[in-house]
């Protein structure tokens, strides 16, 4: 009697034992897909958006700069203004703008400077303006406002270039966080195996104790149940994978980024050169020439290296295969439902595998 007690005791403690890790596998199994999911959705609908925006607000405005200042030079201004080029290279900074504010990931920080890129923008706007109007009088402030609404886009540290690279860097580091959320860190992979290796070792164990006690060389339902656990080891693995694919396409995103800077930064030196040789032809005639900014400006100018210009095509291709990453490692999120219909088949075949023995050792009184 006593030995049947302690069967039917162990059979319980078994039974339960199992039930309740199947359920912590299933919610931190689930809970890790989940999460590395959210954050490639993240990535894909914001993230990667608000950067590349970004930049293409920077690219937009150098070359709206180039534009405008082409116009001065070569008289076109007085016929038309800056032009349409330079209004529509305007309306795409402003657009690229509102598409980042609409999908900042960087907080209070990110919103902060769209706001100072904005208000820099509109006294950059209002400069080209006062320089168009000033030309038409056939004025020499024109260069000088030129030269002004210039520099407010250029100048290092606090110009709106300077700022829209801030505002990339806060982006960058938003989504640093996010992939730090669902890396697959040391204490993230031992969260996830701990309570699968325990699960294991009970169906083992269970099995072993059902062929030493009944004489069972197979529990086919606890079979089943393992069998159905590497399923969703599997469907946890594609998680991981997931992860380390994302953070490819992060890599490339990063790298893509610098690659749309130096078209930016190629541009800007194609427009600064405009600008010193509009500048250095109006001085001519000064008395005392341009003075100390303007030469300090022109000496840095020509030392340094405009570098290499991106095509278009080169950024598109960038753009699509970020683009193509992102999508395949999202395309698992649908599994995301099997970690736990696994589960409680897991939790349902263990029941039935137990079900006949505790049946059997069911204590009735006599």
């Amino acid at each position: 009697m006593r030995a049947r007690s302690k069967t039917r005791l162990t059979l319980w403690s078994l039974n339960a034992s199992l039930l309740v890790t199947t359920a912590l596998v299933a919610a931190v199994s689930w809970y890790a897909f989940d999460d590395v999911h959210d954050t490639i959705d993240t990535v894909d609908t914001r993230t990667s958006r608000a950067l590349l925006e970004a930049s293409a607000a920077k690219s937009a405005l150098v070359e709206a700069d180039l534009l405008a200042i082409t116009s001065f030079r070569t008289g076109e201004a007085l016929l038309s203004g800056p032009g349409d080029r330079y209004g529509n290279r305007i309306a795409t900074a402003s657009q690229s703008l509102a598409q980042v504010a609409e999908d900042n990931v960087a907080g209070e920080d990110g919103s902060k400077q769209i706001q100072v890129v904005e208000g820099l923008l509109a006294s950059y706007t209002d400069w080209i303006g006062q320089a168009n109007a000033h030309h038409r009088q056939n004025s020499g402030l024109a260069t000088i406002d030129l030269w002004y609404a210039s520099r407010l886009l250029h100048t290092q540290d606090s110009g709106v270039l300077a700022q829209l690279e801030n505002l990339v860097k806060v982006q960058q580091d938003a989504m640093d966080v996010q992939l730090a959320g669902s890396s697959t860190s040391p204490g993230r992979i031992a969260l996830l195996t701990v309570p699968v290796g325990v699960l294991l070792a009970l169906l083992v164990g269970a099995q072993v104790f059902h062929a030493k006690r009944f004489r069972r060389v197979l529990n086919v339902p606890l079979v089943l149940a393992t069998l159905v656990l590497a399923g969703v080891c599997a469907v946890v693995g594609y998680g991981l994978v997931a992860q380390h694919r994302v953070e490819v396409a992060a890599d490339d995103l990063r790298a893509l980024v610098g690659t749309w800077q130096e078209r930016t930064s190629a541009t800007a030196a194609e427009g600064q050169q405009a600008l010193s040789d509009l500048v250095t032809g109006e001085c001519r005639g000064a008395d005392g020439g341009c003075g100390e900014t303007v030469t300090r400006f022109i000496t840095e100018l020509r030392a340094a290296d405009p570098g290499t210009r991106p095509s278009d095509l080169e950024l598109t291709g960038g753009v699509q295969r970020v683009n193509s990453q992102i999508a395949v490692a999202n395309g698992t999120a649908d599994l995301e439902l099997l970690i736990p219909a696994g589960a409680l088949l897991i939790a349902v075949l263990v029941w039935l595998g137990f079900l006949p023995r505790l049946e059997e050792y069911r204590h009735r009184r006599r």
